[in-house]
């Protein structure tokens, strides 16, 4: 029988429950998001697990890894049920990527969708390591008709994602039971949960319990309802998957005021579609823009970022814009969409340099 973490709990108990930082925020449920503050520079440019947001769509599992098994059916050859010791005599990888809701920056939007009111506080970057879903679905030997590998999450019978064959024999997607070095944490799905680099984070199954083969694109409520880009019109226009280009400014802070003289304008950029390639940052209002310095980091990463400012007194819009390997760049405004989804308008923050 399963046990779940009881989320109905004041955010400070059910923080320490989850083994999280308290100065995350607070959405409801086992829901937090990570003050860009938190975010310190580093080498290996990695959120400590105590301070990686929280994002759960209902109850909280609290599986045994012992007694952990990942069950893999449908249109296969040899079903399995397979142990961690099965998924650790596999070859072990690790990727460094980011994780992003899909719904980050939803308050940005104008007006604001319904959902989690996400800031910019719904990403993250970490090592994981694990094995790929490819050699898992090797074992198991999925027939040629196999279109959809259907995801089974342990929080909810009905928490179902359909994952595209294709994508999930991408080299980069993993299942995995490590996060920056050490076992997964309950909070982000462990014993065992699916890791999609690139994809919105409902791809990346938590708690995962189940792999099902089907002979058609799936059907169910987390493909086709929610997690699905809705225009103003009602239309329904495409899944989401790739998290596209952005870039935010972390310092200097929105509406504070810096000294005159030499100012540090710095950030993290990524993309869902490959590694960033330029950030470029302007002071004047979107007006004029240069390049920031970008660290080398990893094509499934984010990426720092860093321009010198010679600011005089004055009060500046700062704006900060990334562009991927693709080409693929920031739009001065997303596309609303009903779900609040894939918010990548360039970033906008307001500063007073004082004399």
């Amino acid at each position: 029988m399963v046990e779940f973490i009881d989320i109905e709990v004041p955010p400070d108990a059910l923080l320490r429950q989850l083994g999280k930082d308290p100065r995350l925020i607070p959405y409801g449920g086992a829901n937090f998001g990570m003050p860009l503050d938190l975010i310190e520079p580093n080498p290996n440019r990695s959120i400590p697990n105590d301070r990686f947001f929280v994002r759960s769509n209902g109850p909280v599992p609290v599986l045994d890894p012992n007694a952990w098994r990942l069950s893999i059916s449908g249109a296969v050859a040899k079903p399995q049920f397979l142990s961690m010791a099965d998924l650790q005599r596999l070859p072990r990888q690790t990727i460094e990527s980011f994780l992003e809701c899909a719904g980050n920056g939803r308050t940005r939007f104008d007006p604001v969708p319904p959902g989690t009111p996400w800031r910019n506080d719904a990403i993250g970057n970490a090592f994981w390591t694990g094995v790929t879903l490819a050699d898992v679905l090797d074992l198991a030997d999925a027939q040629p008709e196999t279109i959809d590998m259907v995801c089974q999450g342990a929080d909810f019978p009905e928490m179902r994602r359909g994952l595209p064959l294709a994508a999930a024999r991408s080299p980069d997607v993993l299942v995995v039971w490590e996060m920056n070095g050490k076992p997964l944490p309950v909070a982000h799905g462990g014993p065992v949960r699916l890791l999609v680099p690139g994809w919105a984070g409902i791809a990346s199954t938590k708690w995962l319990v189940g792999l099902e083969a089907i002979d058609r694109p799936f059907d169910g409520f987390w493909n086709t309802d929610n997690y699905v880009f809705w225009d103003e019109t009602g239309a329904a226009l495409r899944p989401i998957a790739e998290m596209p280009p952005k870039s935010i400014i972390v310092a200097p802070e929105d509406g504070t005021a810096v000294a005159t003289g030499l100012v540090a304008i710095a950030g993290w950029a990524w993309s869902g579609y490959g590694r960033i390639a330029r950030v470029e940052v302007s002071t004047d209002g979107g007006c004029s823009w240069r390049n920031a310095e970008v660290d080398h980091g990893g094509r499934r990463s984010w990426r720092r970022w860093e321009a010198p400012w010679h600011a005089e007194p004055g009060v500046y819009r700062l704006l900060a814009r990334a562009t991927d390997e693709r080409g693929l760049t920031q739009p001065l405004d997303a596309s609303w969409n009903a779900k609040g989804y894939q918010m990548n308008g360039i970033h906008q923050i307001t500063v007073r340099v004082d004399p």
